[in-house]
């Protein structure tokens, strides 16, 4: 069973205190998160990436692409990215598909694509989450595995608003909004500063998708589970169009020029910041060394 945020054997940690000693157990959960997507609202449009590592163990890292688009030319694009437990993503992927086949003989049966909002459309995936839960839970639990699903849904449908949504493993959702503008799942803390600090809804789209990048790049630096293929997709608000997608491979020059570049410049902010200055101390620190 693949889980792309593995269950990995559980770790003791010796603390090395005075008598008595004793050993620390932390939950395998808390070791090795792997994926990371996020979403990006901007007045312009939606940046959608995703990595494509997956893990059934420690030794045994897989690719799998997290990011499925669904479009109807003129009606609607809709995105999802998805998290946790492989099987249960799949299961969850099965059952949407199984309601596009119904529906070529039953018109009416309710399918991703005939939702009359973004949120209908998130809470259609939440039923779909609670379907595979009712099936797979137990099981899941009695076997020491989490129910463990997250998905990212975004897009547009015509004459409404883009929107994102974060859906939960319970089935419910959250919408992003001008004042937050963008949703993680997955590793999100290493890439979460930098969103904090320059993302808004006023971003460009073209700078988004470089917002988007430099969040991605500091999460694979800093967590060697989460890596390429990187899945870009920016959506155009009102163009109801897939003009620009990308799967950016492990050598890919204008990630490795992000990441160069990235690199060089905080190192020549870091130069360019202000001296601190400590009272009663003439010199700075490390002069008196030199």
């Amino acid at each position: 069973m693949k889980d792309e945020n593995p269950k990995v054997p559980q770790y003791a940690i010796l603390l090395a205190v005075p008598r008595p000693s004793f050993i620390l157990h932390l939950p395998p959960s808390s070791f090795f998160p792997m994926t990371y997507c996020l979403s990006l609202l901007c007045r312009e449009g939606i940046v959608f990436i995703s990595d494509s590592r997956t893990s059934a163990g420690v030794d045994n890292i897989t690719v799998q692409p997290k990011m499925r688009i669904y479009a109807e030319s003129g009606d609607r694009v809709i995105c999802l990215m998805t998290s946790g437990n492989l099987s249960l993503t799949q299961s969850v992927y099965a059952l949407i598909e199984e309601d596009f086949l119904l529906s070529k003989s039953a018109p009416d049966q309710s399918t991703l694509m005939n939702q009359r909002t973004l949120f209908e459309t998130a809470r259609y995936v939440g039923r779909k989450i609670r379907d595979v839960g009712e099936m797979d839970r137990k099981a899941l639990e009695a076997a020491g595995f989490s129910f463990n699903i997250n998905v990212l849904l975004g897009g547009q449908i015509a004459g409404q608003k883009h929107e994102i949504h974060f859906v939960y493993p319970q089935g419910n959702t959250l919408q992003a909004s001008t004042a937050s503008p963008f949703l993680q799942i997955g590793e999100f803390k290493y890439g979460k500063p930098i969103l904090d600090r320059g993302f808004d809804f006023e971003t460009s789209l073209r700078d988004a998708v470089t917002f988007g990048m430099l969040s991605m790049e500091a999460t694979v630096k800093s967590n060697v589970s989460v890596g390429p293929p990187i899945d870009v997709f920016a959506y155009e608000a009102d163009s109801l169009a897939m003009k620009y997608r990308a799967r950016l491979e492990e050598n890919d020059a204008y990630f490795h020029e992000i990441q160069t570049k990235w690199g060089r410049g905080l190192v020549q902010l870091v130069e360019a910041m202000p001296r601190m200055h400590f009272p009663g101390v003439s010199t700075e620190p490390g002069e008196s060394a030199s």
